[in-house]
Protein backbone atom coordinates (compact mmCIF):
# COMPACT_ATOMS: atom_id res chain seq x y z
CA UNK A 1 0.00 0.00 0.00
CA UNK A 2 1.31 3.16 -0.50
CA UNK A 3 0.07 6.47 -0.15
CA UNK A 4 1.41 10.17 -1.40
CA UNK A 5 2.47 13.32 0.57
CA UNK A 6 1.13 16.92 -0.91
CA UNK A 7 2.33 20.08 -0.69
CA UNK A 8 1.81 20.61 2.50
CA UNK A 9 3.13 17.42 3.95
CA UNK A 10 0.05 15.75 4.63
CA UNK A 11 -0.52 11.89 4.31
CA UNK A 12 -3.95 10.30 3.44
CA UNK A 13 -4.11 7.44 5.23
CA UNK A 14 -6.09 4.76 3.10
CA UNK A 15 -9.82 3.98 4.21
CA UNK A 16 -9.65 0.14 4.81
CA UNK A 17 -6.52 1.26 7.48
CA UNK A 18 -8.73 3.90 9.07
CA UNK A 19 -11.51 1.48 9.57
CA UNK A 20 -9.66 -1.69 10.94
CA UNK A 21 -8.02 0.82 13.42
CA UNK A 22 -10.95 2.93 14.14
CA UNK A 23 -8.85 6.21 13.22
CA UNK A 24 -11.74 9.10 12.91
CA UNK A 25 -11.49 12.54 11.69
CA UNK A 26 -10.10 14.83 14.07
CA UNK A 27 -8.29 12.25 16.09
CA UNK A 28 -4.50 12.01 17.54
CA UNK A 29 -1.82 10.55 16.44
CA UNK A 30 1.05 9.75 18.23
CA UNK A 31 4.48 10.16 15.72
CA UNK A 32 7.63 8.28 16.60
CA UNK A 33 10.60 8.44 14.44
CA UNK A 34 12.94 5.63 14.20
CA UNK A 35 15.97 5.26 12.13
CA UNK A 36 14.64 5.53 8.39
CA UNK A 37 10.95 4.65 9.80
CA UNK A 38 8.43 7.18 10.50
CA UNK A 39 5.39 5.11 12.71
CA UNK A 40 1.84 6.51 13.64
CA UNK A 41 -0.17 5.13 15.97
CA UNK A 42 -4.08 6.50 16.82
CA UNK A 43 -3.37 8.18 20.34
CA UNK A 44 -6.94 6.86 22.19
CA UNK A 45 -8.32 9.20 24.86
CA UNK A 46 -9.02 7.50 28.22
CA UNK A 47 -12.45 8.13 29.51
CA UNK A 48 -12.36 11.04 31.95
CA UNK A 49 -13.90 10.73 35.58
CA UNK A 50 -14.81 13.88 37.42
CA UNK A 51 -11.98 13.40 39.68
CA UNK A 52 -9.57 13.96 37.05
CA UNK A 53 -11.59 17.34 36.28
CA UNK A 54 -11.52 19.13 40.05
CA UNK A 55 -9.36 16.13 41.99
CA UNK A 56 -11.74 14.74 44.49
CA UNK A 57 -13.11 11.55 45.36
CA UNK A 58 -16.45 11.46 44.82
CA UNK A 59 -18.53 8.80 47.30
CA UNK A 60 -21.84 8.24 47.38
CA UNK A 61 -23.41 8.32 50.95
CA UNK A 62 -26.84 6.64 50.29
CA UNK A 63 -30.51 7.86 48.26
CA UNK A 64 -30.20 11.10 46.94
CA UNK A 65 -32.61 13.78 48.44
CA UNK A 66 -34.94 15.44 45.44
CA UNK A 67 -36.42 19.06 46.14
CA UNK A 68 -39.90 19.44 46.84
CA UNK A 69 -41.61 21.63 44.61
CA UNK A 70 -41.78 24.29 47.16
CA UNK A 71 -38.11 24.47 48.04
CA UNK A 72 -37.65 24.75 43.39
CA UNK A 73 -40.27 27.36 43.42
CA UNK A 74 -37.92 29.84 46.25
CA UNK A 75 -35.31 29.67 43.83
CA UNK A 76 -36.91 31.38 41.36
CA UNK A 77 -38.63 34.18 43.38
Amino acid sequence: MEAKIDAKGRVLIPQPVREKLQIKEGMLLSIEEKADVILLRPKREKKRKIEDFFGLKVERTGRPEWATPKEIKSIWE
